[in-house]
């Protein structure tokens, strides 16, 4: 799908969300610059009721796409948040969108390389995963009091694709960079499942909580793909992992509120 048509196609499901709750706390926006990619990212925080005076540590969530075209995929994490941890069901947590001045940037971040390589020294989702992981979590963690061993990563889309990127890098022994990935209604090409195979290879330890969902009106290509992902996924039994594959009877906008709301509560739930 061409960028512009992917543009387009967003903006013309923006009606299909449902409303995000109201978000409590506090929000901020900061620049965030970034030595590895030279350029600046948006970071949206929002802080729980209470923090301030609190010394506890939180879960972090990373939202990935929060304001693209609209989607105010930020308001709908940080709402979700907001109404379960004040009704007990979950736990708080402190919420960041990673954001951009551009918002296309995003493609120059969350695509795969053209060309896989095993080591994962090349451009796009490889570049972005080492700024996130050496760059923007350890200036979080120093800022912020985060959990670092409670941190779930929520995307939608090309932020779903970056999302399951995530869950195939990770190598033991040293722990998954995201303890909980939530990946709502992307498409899979072969580089993805050349990350599975190579992951597949060297280890059977996946230790982290995944969601996956797949929106039907997306047809049927698509429904091949990530059926053929799940399956994978199950066959290769992982040590530690929890996955919950779910089909929603919605578009691909209409998928966002569902995915988010059920793959945060598999993470966050149990209330603290």
């Amino acid at each position: 799908m061409s960028l512009r048509w992917s543009y387009l196609f967003a903006l013309a499901l923006v009606a299909c969300n449902r409303a995000a709750p109201p978000t409590t706390g506090t929000v901020s926006d900061e620049r965030f610059h970034s030595t590895i990619v030279n350029d600046d990212y948006i970071l949206r925080i929002r802080l729980p009721v209470g923090y301030e005076s609190a010394t506890r540590s939180y879960p972090l969530v990373v939202q990935l796409d929060p304001t693209y075209v609209g989607l105010h995929e930020f308001d709908v994490s940080a709402g979700l948040v907001s109404e379960h941890a004040a009704a007990g069901q979950w736990s708080e947590a402190i919420v960041v969108g990673i954001d951009y001045p551009d918002p296309f940037t995003r493609e120059r971040d969350y695509r795969l390389p053209a060309t896989p390589v095993p080591d994962y020294s090349g451009d796009a989702a490889d570049r972005f995963y080492r700024v996130v992981e050496s760059e923007i979590l350890p200036y979080l963690d120093g800022k912020l009091r985060t959990d670092p061993a409670h941190r779930i990563l929520v995307g939608h889309s090309n932020g779903g694709v970056f999302a399951w990127y995530t869950v195939f890098r990770h190598a033991p022994p040293a722990a998954p960079l995201f303890s909980g990935v939530v990946a709502a209604d992307c498409g899979f090409d072969e580089g993805m499942f050349t990350y599975q195979r190579w992951h597949a290879a060297r280890s059977q330890s996946l230790p982290l909580n995944l969601y996956a969902s797949h929106a039907v009106y997306n047809g049927a290509v698509q429904k091949i793909l990530f059926d053929a992902m799940i399956d994978r996924v199950h066959r290769a039994n992982y040590e530690g992992l929890t996955l919950r594959a779910e089909e929603l009877e919605t578009d691909h906008g209409g998928a966002i509120y569902p995915s988010f709301e059920t793959g945060l509560g598999m993470n966050l739930g149990g209330g603290k």
